[in-house]
């Protein structure tokens, strides 16, 4: 296992030196946005114009220039949502950006079952997803590339949810990408949180790693989802989960791929305290990769 960074957690930092910061992290690795369009919004060349994965040319030209910074992709991040028509764009996004992921070398794309509409039921949005999945599947077969579900929004960390998905679509291709800390967001008990991490870390294709400060009197209720995530929100080492003990977990799973640090609290940080901030929290993976037992 090694450690990267999500692209979104950089452009406050400033736009041009945006390797210069990830060169300072001391991180090697990098989630990359790919936007509807196929351009990366965050990763960009020296004129402000973003990369595009659209065509093999793009890909190629993205991948170069990641490796004269001496970086590379641990995934491709697409924000599909396959409830929301037109449904075929959704997949043609997902489908292109696998297709640019085997081009780069990258291992994984982080596909997203969140639904915008959050009035539609669960089984609409489940059966929707197991469709336009099988499909951005059986168009790329041939790549080899994963595709890990981030447990994302007020569906995807429900265990019977994911559990539906994956019954419905058994393939070593499908994952997670497991985000620690969405399972304690959605308002499972800590205790609970360790254990569904578990259940799961086979799955793990990819990861977010996240963390948050409840309160002790919070930390093991069941809590409605979401509850108060700006104010509890918090940098990696400041939290309640035990990163030691997650990837503990994870390597006893097999897991050895990015840990990726994504610390939503990065927000509320001054900004000339962002870049020292994020230094923790590479610092805090390192230490658990260090530490864990």
């Amino acid at each position: 296992m090694d450690v990267g960074i999500r692209d979104a957690m950089l452009p406050g930092l400033g736009g041009r030196e945006f390797f210069a910061y990830v060169r300072d992290l001391g991180v090697r690795s990098l989630e990359i946005e790919v936007a509807a369009d196929l351009t990366t919004p965050l990763i960009r060349r020296d004129d402000g114009s973003p990369y595009s994965v659209a065509d093999e040319d793009g890909s190629i030209s993205l991948a170069r220039r990641l490796n004269a910074e001496g970086v590379h992709a641990c995934a491709l991040l697409v924000a599909t949502d396959f409830s929301a028509p037109p449904v075929d764009d959704h997949i043609h996004w997902a489908v292109r950006a696998v297709q640019a992921a085997a081009e780069m070398g990258v291992p994984v794309v982080r596909v997203d079952p969140l639904a915008r509409d959050r009035s539609l039921p669960g089984d609409h949005v489940r059966d929707a997803f197991v469709r336009s999945v099988a499909r951005v599947l059986k168009h790329t077969a041939d790549t080899g590339v994963d595709l890990g579900i981030e447990n994302h929004g007020p569906m995807a960390n429900e265990p019977q949810f994911l559990d539906e998905l994956f019954a419905a679509i058994e393939t070593p291709r499908l994952g997670l990408t497991l985000d620690t800390g969405n399972f304690y967001w959605f308002g499972h008990p800590l205790s609970d949180v360790y254990r569904i991490i578990e259940r799961y870390a086979p799955r793990a294709k990819h990861t977010h790693v996240k963390n948050i400060n409840y309160p002790p009197d919070l930390a093991e209720q069941r809590r409605p989802v979401g509850l108060d995530y700006g104010k509890y929100c918090c940098p990696l080492d400041e939290g309640n989960l035990d990163l030691r003990r997650v990837v503990a977990i994870l390597r006893a799973a097999g897991y050895d791929r990015t840990l990726c640090v994504e610390d939503e609290s990065i927000g509320k940080a001054p900004q000339e305290t962002k870049l020292a901030v994020l230094r923790r929290d590479v610092d805090a993976v390192r230490d658990a990769l260090a530490h864990a037992g």
